[in-house]
This record gives structure tokens, sequence and C-alpha cells, in this order.
């Protein structure tokens, strides 16, 4: 019997009634889906911390302007990367690609020159990767997301870079449905309200 259609590659945008507080108005990328569950990473919940917040090594005014998204509910003592192509990429044996021009790298130590003043400044500045830092991820159980999905809790679209490294994350929510098209795009425009859910 065939498995679910893997949804690695996709964003999970959370329908406008999500009660979940962890998830409402999110969009998830997908980093991994199989049989052993699902892996993403939320990507337009910016925290008010910084790297310089909560690593003491990065207290430099690169760490001060490195903001911190929360990835996820799940094991948030976790610093993960979603990075553009780098300068000189270097092989990490976990890195992976869910969507062109997106990199997942689960080891923070292995980009962390990135966020030292000297390092960043030798990069010209139009050669400057997008470097995104999550504390946490979403994680789901087998067949957890699948019910999820059939009780209608998500829209699924096609992931890209320009939602995920979005200038302004807290737009991402109405950019993915406006991007999805069709009545989602009504949905964007709407502020959903509480009293009639």
């Amino acid at each position: 019997m065939a498995g679910p259609e893997s949804l690695k590659g996709k964003f999970l945008i959370s329908e406008a009634n999500m009660s979940d507080p962890n998830f409402f108005q999110t969009v998830v990328l997908m980093v991994e889906h199989n049989e052993e569950g699902a892996f993403g990473i939320v990507v337009n919940r910016r925290s008010k911390l910084t790297l310089a917040d909560i690593l003491p090594g990065f207290t430099n005014e690169r760490g001060a302007l490195s903001p911190i998204y929360v990835g996820g509910p799940v094991q948030q003592e976790y610093l993960f990367v979603l990075h553009s192509e780098l300068p000189v990429m270097q092989e990490s044996e976990h890195r992976s690609s869910p969507v062109p021009g997106v990199y997942f790298e689960p080891a923070f130590r292995k980009l962390e020159r990135y966020f030292q003043e000297e390092e960043w400044n030798k990069i010209p500045a139009d050669d400057r990767p997008r470097l995104h830092l999550f504390l946490g991820y979403s994680g789901w159980a087998p067949g957890q997301l699948e019910r999820e999905m059939e009780r209608g809790s998500w829209i699924t679209h096609p992931a890209s870079a320009k939602i995920v490294f979005h200038e302004s994350p807290e737009e991402g929510w109405k950019n993915a449905l406006r991007e999805k098209g069709g009545i989602y795009r009504v949905f964007a425009d709407t502020d959903p309200d509480p009293g009639l859910n």
C-alpha cells in the first residue's frame, strides 16, 4: 500500500480558524515528510530576541542585528538555520535543500562564522546570503499531519524562497495565501473575527 504523498518542499499555510496558537496565521516550510513523520520550520514568526540575546559569543553588532524566529513549539533549545546560496558552500552531511534557493542547516556551528563581524564584512554587500535563525521546529508523529490535513487544518502550496526570506515576515501568511490565488486571495485580505469561530 502506497504511503501518503510527501509534502517536503511545500508550504503548510494555516487555515484562518486555526485554534492552536502555535500555528495561528503561520507558514510552515516542510523540510521532511515521510512514513516516520514530518518536520517543518515556521518561517514567518519573528521573536523579539536576537542572536546576541541567546549566545554570549555573539554580542557584537552583527549578533544584535540578527533576529531569531520561532521555528515551532518543539525543542526550542535548538538553533536551526535556513539560508540562501553561500559564497562558499561548506559541505555539511545534514544540510538539505527542500526547495530551490533555500537550504536547511541543523547545525548552527557550521555557519557561525557568517555571524562574526570580520567574516561578514569580507563579503561584498551584493553577495551576502540570506540567513534566518530559528529556535525550535514543528514536528508531527507518523500519521498525525495526515489527520490534520483530513480535518482541513492546512492549505498546501509549493514553497518559495521569496516567502521564506520575506522582508516583512509578519506579512508572510497573507502573501502565501495571495500567491496561492483564487478564493485564498480573498481570505488573505479578510481579518478573521474571533467571535465568529
